[in-house]
């Protein structure tokens, strides 16, 4: 069932925005607000993603960063 309905307030001002960006994009109204939560939440999930592959990257990075030292001690060490 795709038929779902979010009732939420909002200010005159906003709606009237809204309404203008609709008109300027030649969508509908709810095109529109559905649009600018899908761009939002892919963004969100995106940003998390990227910060988790950011984060595993820096752990990776810093054991590799740890083998090299640990190979130039031991070569320090056999001179």
């Amino acid at each position: 069932m795709k038929r779902t309905q979010l009732n939420i307030e909002i200010g005159e001002d906003l709606l009237k925005s809204l309404k203008l960006f609709a008109i300027k994009k030649n969508v509908k109204l709810n095109a529109l607000v559905k649009e600018i939560l899908n761009e939002k939440i892919n963004y969100g999930v995106k940003k998390e993603i990227s910060d988790t592959q950011i984060n595993k990257y820096e752990v990776k990075l810093n054991q590799l960063a740890e083998r090299v030292s640990n190979i130039e001690k031991a070569q320090n060490r056999e001179n």
